[in-house]
């Protein structure tokens, strides 16, 4: 049949180097000679993780632009500022060669299709030659199978007009693929909830030009454009499970460059990993999210999934007030850092480059052309890397904004909170101990043990440190520390040394 339209978020991976692998992706730069001393290319590439009998793996710019609740008439401006190629502002190009779109309005898909076509149609070797990514969302209405095609169908329709023949060909997808214009598909939500028809988000979005109450409403108004036959969503809460089974195929016959989801929680990316032939790819989630949720974030990172950040301007806004100082540390640390003005860099660009370092996905949205331009690929690469001590700085203070509770500036842990894992070995000092630091720069879980150094037994002192975040153990000078991984292998072993009147000792675990 024919698918007729219808009417209506610490440290992640590995501390990186140039070239590393993180949270189960590649990132890909090309050759340089003088790698060791040259700034990071502002057209890093995300390898994502596939199966061993693709021969090419799917990939995805580490940095895109979100346009899913930007105003429609400045749309069509920012698209063409921030993928054309050429200079657009004090000899930068933002030179942005990811999309990140919505389905809950048509419109925006045809905003996103009309500029996307005008660029491709440029008679330019760049233009000609280099690849351009969407990301298309399925929104919770278009869950299962049937209302997926659709929902993908329609995307495309908008986004790339004229791809699909026009020929007697049965076959709903039988389109002629232009080459630069890579579509990766998103399930938005597993299912509908109620608590999004009264959140901030949906009634001030633009992309909602109908507004509901509640799921039962919406689904009674979308399901007028769909066959009577076709099952409803709400009746079926595992519906995504056919939804996903859709994009698989559509991956499969190459109309998607990659798959995933967004908003899935614990229990469901669980079942997910369990479904699924193929990926997922990708997920996109909030900062939050990225931070606190350790065990889900390090099933990803087993799992090879790329996280890709879609909300940190918000949650950066949102906890300003209640982390003041965590605020203030993240603005030194952009002062202190030399930028080509030596005007230093804001907020959201030392958060957004802490994010790309550890090679997770950002999609920031902006209506403003100087933030367009300070958000971009060619800016954030040329922010020069945080060492592991200003990394640590950053995700404390991200975790305070994250949490609402500020830090305390002396010793940089969380008002009434301890840091990550705190724990007083019970060693032979009297004195007030010494803070390690541990950074866990391996892709599997650690777990810090101290050997008592009377007996040899060796007690536990940290919970698991999931891989590239760091734990704050309590210690003594010259104890013996030993990091072990999942499997019970002693990984690194640590002496504690450190200065007269020093507090704190970093370590890194790593091979």
């Amino acid at each position: 049949m024919k698918y007729a339209r219808e009417s209506t978020i610490l440290f992640l991976g590995a501390l990186l180097s140039s070239i590393t692998t993180v949270v189960g992706s590649e990132i890909i730069s090309p050759t340089n000679n003088n790698a060791a001393n040259s700034p990071e290319t502002t057209n890093d590439m995300v390898k994502l993780s596939s199966s061993s009998t693709e021969s090419e793996p799917p990939q995805i710019p580490l940095i895109g632009l979100g346009v899913g609740n930007l105003p429609h008439n400045r749309v069509p401006f920012l698209l063409a500022t921030a993928m054309d190629p050429k200079q657009v502002d004090d000899n930068l190009s933002a030179h942005y060669r990811l999309v990140d779109t919505s389905h809950t309005n048509p419109a925006l898909e045809v905003l996103v299709g009309r500029s996307l076509g005008r660029l491709l149609s440029k008679d330019s070797a760049r233009s000609k030659t280099e690849d351009y990514h969407v990301i298309i969302k399925i929104w919770h209405t278009h869950l299962t199978y049937e209302r997926t095609m659709i929902s993908v169908h329609d995307s495309l329709s908008d986004i790339l007009p004229g791809i699909f023949s026009s020929g007697a060909s049965s076959d709903p997808f039988s389109w002629k693929k232009d080459p630069r214009v890579k579509v990766h598909a998103v399930i938005q939500y597993p299912r509908c909830y109620e608590t999004l028809f009264s959140s901030t988000y949906y009634r001030t979005s633009p992309n909602f030009p109908i507004k509901y109450s509640n799921c039962r409403e919406e689904e009674d108004a979308i399901s007028k454009s769909f066959a009577s036959t076709d099952a409803s969503p709400l009746e079926d809460k595992l519906a995504w499970k056919r939804s996903y089974r859709a994009l698989e195929e559509l991956y499969h016959r190459g109309i998607l460059e990659s798959i995933g989801v967004s908003n899935f929680g614990p229990s469901d990316m669980t079942a997910l990993y369990e479904y699924a032939t193929i990926g997922p790819h990708v997920y996109m989630g909030t900062l939050h999210t990225l931070v606190e949720g350790n065990e889900m974030v390090e099933e990803m990172v087993n799992h090879g999934v790329h996280y890709i950040c879609y909300d940190v301007g918000r949650a950066i806004s949102d906890g300003k007030q209640k982390a003041e100082s965590a605020y203030a540390t993240l603005e030194r640390l952009g002062a202190t850092s030399t930028s080509k003005d030596n005007s230093g860099y804001s907020v959201t660009q030392i958060v957004l480059r802490w994010l790309i370092q550890q090679g997770i996905g950002i999609v920031p949205g902006t209506s403003d052309k100087k933030h367009l331009i300070e958000n971009s690929p060619q800016v954030l690469f040329s922010i020069p890397k945080f060492s592991p001590r200003k990394m640590l700085d950053v995700e404390v203070a991200v975790k305070a904004l994250v949490r609402g509770n500020d830090i305390v500036e002396d010793t940089k842990t969380e008002k009434g909170k301890e840091p990550d894992i705190v724990m007083k070995t019970g060693g032979g000092s009297s004195g007030p101990g010494i803070v390690a630091t541990f950074f866990n720069s391996l892709k599997q879980s650690v777990r810090i043990f101290r050997v008592h150094p009377r007996t040899g037994e060796q007690i536990q002192l940290s919970s698991s440190i999931a891989p590239g975040r760091s734990g704050h153990i309590m210690t003594d000078l010259n104890d013996v520390l030993i990091a072990y991984d999942g499997h019970g292998t002693a990984v690194k072993k640590f002496l504690v040394k450190a200065d007269e009147g020093t507090s704190r000792v970093d370590f890194a675990v790593e091979l």
